[in-house]
C-alpha cells in the first residue's frame, strides 16, 4: 500500500499534509470489534502451532490451545503430521487431556471410542449394538483442521480453507524464518518448558510493543544502565538497526544493541569459559557461512511479527511469541525458548539465563512491558479521545507492502502496515494480489 491520498475509515486516519497516521481505539476496546476481528481475521490467518521437535517421533502428540479451539498434534505410524480438533467424534469429549506424550492409540475416557494417530476411528467402545454400515464413510474420524503447514519446521494452522497458503501468506517474512535455521547445522529445538501468563490488554498491543524501538529508552531505562555497567571498559556499538514492512502486515526489526547473543556474542557476566566456547561458535559460523553472513547471524538481534498474533525473536535467545485472545481486554501470552540441537550444556545455560534476565516473566523488561500495556488498556476504557497515534517516520509515497525500509529503529512503519492490512480486512479490502494501489477516501 503507497500512500498517495488521505484516507479515512472505521480504523484508520491518514492525513499526508499533516504527516499523520493513526488508529481508531476502538480496535482495542469495542467488544462487537473484537468478535468481528475474529471472524473476518483469526479464524482465516495462519497461527503458530507448534516446532518439529516437539513431536519428533511416531506417534508423538501434543494438545495445543489456538484461538479458543485446542488442537491435538500427532505424528502418526507413517511419521506425517496432523492437526485435528481435540474432540472425539462420539459425544464430543476432550480425547486426549495430556499436553503431551507418545501414544499408538487415543482412547477417549468417556466411552472408550478408539483412535490411531492418524485421525481413523479404530473401535467403538464395547462391541454391538451399531450398524456395521455405520462408518463406512469415516464421518466419525477425528476431523482435522483445514490447512497445516510448516515453514523450516515452524507449524502453522489456518481454520479456513479458502485463503492463500502458508508461503503466499509469509512472503518476505518466510526469509526471516529461514534465516533462523542458520544459527546451527545441526537444527533448532524447543527447550522443555513454557512462559504463560495472562494480561489485561488487547493482544494487538504486545504486537505493537514488541516490535516498538521507540519505547526503549523511557521504559526499559534500568536494563539500559544495567547494560552499561556490565559492559564498562568494552567496545560497544552504538544502538543502531532499522524497521522494515514486510507486506501482508508483517514486520521486522533489526538492531545492534550488545545484549549477549549465546549464538556467538559473549557478555562478560557469562565468564571465561563460555567465552572460549562462543569464539569457537562463531568461528565456525564463519566458516560455514562465511564472513559478511557469519557476523550478521553472531550480531544481529531481530524481532519480527507475522500478522496477526506470532512474534519470533532472535536476541538474547530465539523465542516464538503466540497470544490467545480471551476478550478485547485480555489475552494468554505463551512463550517457547529454542535452542541449537546438541548444544553445549555451558552455552544452554547462558541462554536460558538470558532469556529469562531480560524477557522472563520477572526480567528487566516484561513486567515493564506488561504494565505499559495495561494501562494503556485502562487508558481506553476511559473513553472520550478517540485515536492513537503511530506518525513517528510516516511520509507520502510510504509502502507498507513491498519491504520499505526506515533507517531509524525508533519509526513506526513496522506498526503501519500491521494496521494496513488489519484495516484492508476487516474492511472487505482487495485480495494480498492488489494492495499495491492508489488510496482513495473511503466512507466512514
Amino acid at each position: 500500500m503507497a500512500w498517495s491520498e488521505n484516507y479515512r475509515s472505521r480504523f484508520l486516519d491518514v492525513d499526508l499534509d499533516k504527516g499523520r497516521f493513526r488508529v481508531s481505539r476502538t480496535a482495542f476496546s469495542d467488544p462487537a470489534v473484537f468478535q468481528e476481528e475474529k471472524e473476518k481475521i483469526l479464524y482465516r490467518s495462519w497461527l503458530y502451532l507448534g516446532h518439529e521437535s516437539e513431536f519428533p517421533n511416531r506417534n508423538d502428540f501434543l494438545v495445543r490451545q489456538v484461538l479458543d479451539a485446542e488442537i491435538l498434534v500427532t505424528r502418526d505410524s507413517q511419521l506425517r503430521v496432523n492437526a485435528f480438533y481435540n474432540t472425539c467424534g462420539h459425544r464430543g469429549a476432550l480425547l486426549c487431556r495430556e499436553r503431551a506424550g507418545n501414544k499408538a492409540l487415543l482412547t477417549c475416557p468417556y466411552h472408550a471410542w478408539t483412535y490411531r494417530t492418524d485421525g481413523s476411528l479404530l473401535t467403538r467402545g464395547k462391541v454391538g449394538g451399531y450398524c456395521k454400515e455405520m462408518d463406512d464413510d469415516r464421518a466419525y474420524d477425528l476431523k482435522p483442521v483445514a490447512q497445516l503447514a510448516q515453514r523450516g519446521g515452524f507449524y502453522f494452522v489456518n481454520f479456513s480453507a479458502d485463503t492463500p497458503t502458508l508461503d503466499e501468506h509469509l512472503g518476505k517474512a518466510g526469509e526471516w524464518i529461514d534465516t533462523l535455521l542458520e544459527h546451527s547445522a545441526e537444527g533448532l529445538e524447543v527447550i522443555s518448558g513454557l512462559q504463560e501468563y495472562q494480561i489485561r490488554a488487547n493482544y494487538k498491543l504486545m504486537c505493537e510493543n514488541s516490535m516498538d524501538g521507540y519505547h526503549l529508552v523511557p521504559t526499559h531505562g534500568s536494563y539500559l544502565d544495567y547494560q552499561r555497567h556490565m559492559l564498562k571498559g568494552m567496545e560497544v556499538p552504538s544502538l543502531g538497526g532499522h524497521v522494515i514492512a514486510l507486506g501482508n502486515g508483517h514486520s521486522g526489526l533489526q538492531s545492534n544493541l550488545a545484549v549477549g547473543r549465546p549464538i556467538a556474542q559473549w557478555m562478560p557476566s557469562w565468564g571465561e569459559p563460555a567465552r572460549t566456547l562462543i569464539e569457537q561458535k562463531k568461528e565456525e559460523l564463519v566458516g560455514r557461512l562465511g564472513q559478511e553472513r557469519g557476523e550478521f547471524i553472531a550480531n544481529t538481534n531481530r524481532i519480527f511479527c507475522l500478522f496477526p498474533l506470532t512474534l519470533i525473536l532472535d536476541s538474547q535467545s530465539i523465542q516464538v511469541r503466540t497470544m490467545v485472545p480471551i476478550a478485547h481486554d485480555r489475552m494468554i501470552s505463551r512463550i517457547w525458548l529454542f535452542g541449537a540441537v546438541n548444544e553445549d550444556p555451558e552455552i544452554r545455560r547462558v541462554r536460558l539465563e538470558g532469556a529469562l534476565s531480560f524477557l522472563g516473566p520477572g526480567g528487566f523488561a516484561t513486567p515493564d512491558d506488561v504494565e505499559m500495556l495495561e494501562i494503556s488498556q485502562r487508558g481506553y476504557a476511559i473513553g472520550g479521545v478517540e485515536w492513537n497515534d503511530i506518525s513517528k517516520g510516516f511520509h507520502a509515497g510510504e509502502d507498507t507492502a513491498d519491504g520499505e525500509l526506515d533507517q531509524h529503529i525508533d519509526n513506526e512503519i513496522q506498526m503501519r502496515t500491521y494496521w494496513v492490512e488489519y484495516d484492508r480486512i476487516m474492511n472487505d479490502g482487495p485480495s494480498h494480489d492488489a494492495q499495491n494501489v492508489r488510496v482513495t477516501e473511503a466512507a466512514l
